[in-house]
């Protein structure tokens, strides 16, 4: 394994990748982890590829065997980190990221403007990406709309991770609106750093740390941060004020 990549080898999968990403001829598709390049031959059916990848082996093992194709500009390889790197401009996301990036990942792509992505991800990270019952998942409702599309078992990757996976599609449209995305974020991270507190408990912390009057119902006092979701969240922040 290199650098924490599982390569996709069931070419079923990958065709159904594809086929939810909806590409055409006019997209430019980012790929962040090319790897072999299993994935990337199927999207160059269809498209511009702009591929990222950190490993220099397999930097030139895709440069041997796209040669055509980045000659042709159909192809553009860059080598590099995808979390230090700047992108260039892309329409869609198709990729089968490392998932130990997966997170700061997400949110570098939430600063660009893109249609859709869809993402390989590590099972337990889709799900909480999805749900509304952690950090990432009540966070990303401000920020996009992200569905499940199938999970997917260990025997389609080599070498076969550890862990199961989920094919996920985003798209950036928020779920929920909030005025200030920066005080709904300090918020939820906050909350979820006591989660085994009840918000009325949390706010009072919150107010006493950084000199900001929370204001909540009884309701929404006696329950736990994993417990209120997305939209709660939402109006509490929205209505949190200076002392």
């Amino acid at each position: 394994m290199r650098l924490g990549q599982h390569m996709v080898v069931d070419r079923s999968l990958i065709r159904r990748i594809v086929e939810y990403a909806e590409l055409d001829s006019s997209d430019a598709v980012l790929e962040v982890g090319c790897g072999t390049g299993n994935l990337t031959a199927a999207i160059l059916e269809n498209c511009r590829v702009i591929g990222i990848e950190k490993d220099g082996e397999l930097v030139r093992m895709l440069e041997n065997r796209f040669r055509r194709e980045i000659e042709s500009g159909r192809f553009m390889l860059i080598r590099g980190d995808a979390l230090k790197v700047d992108f260039p401009p892309f329409t869609k996301i198709v990729s089968n990221i490392p998932y130990e990036i997966s997170s700061p990942l997400l949110f570098k792509l939430f600063r660009y403007r893109f249609e859709s992505a869809v993402l390989m991800l590590q099972r337990e990270f889709a799900e909480r990406l999805c749900g509304e019952d952690s950090r990432l998942g009540v966070i990303a409702k401000a920020r996009c709309k992200a569905e499940i599309l199938e999970f997917v078992g260990r025997e389609c990757f080599k070498p076969m991770p550890r862990v199961e996976s989920a094919v996920v599609r985003i798209v950036p449209r928020p779920e929920v609106e909030v005025r200030n995305l920066e005080l709904f974020e300090k918020f939820v991270t906050f909350a979820f750093s006591m989660r085994r507190k009840k918000i009325g408990k949390i706010a009072r912390e919150f107010e006493r740390r950084f000199g900001l009057r929370v204001n909540l119902d009884r309701e929404t006092a006696e329950k736990r941060p994993e417990e209120i979701g997305a939209k709660v969240f939402a109006r509490i922040a929205d209505d949190i004020r200076a002392r």
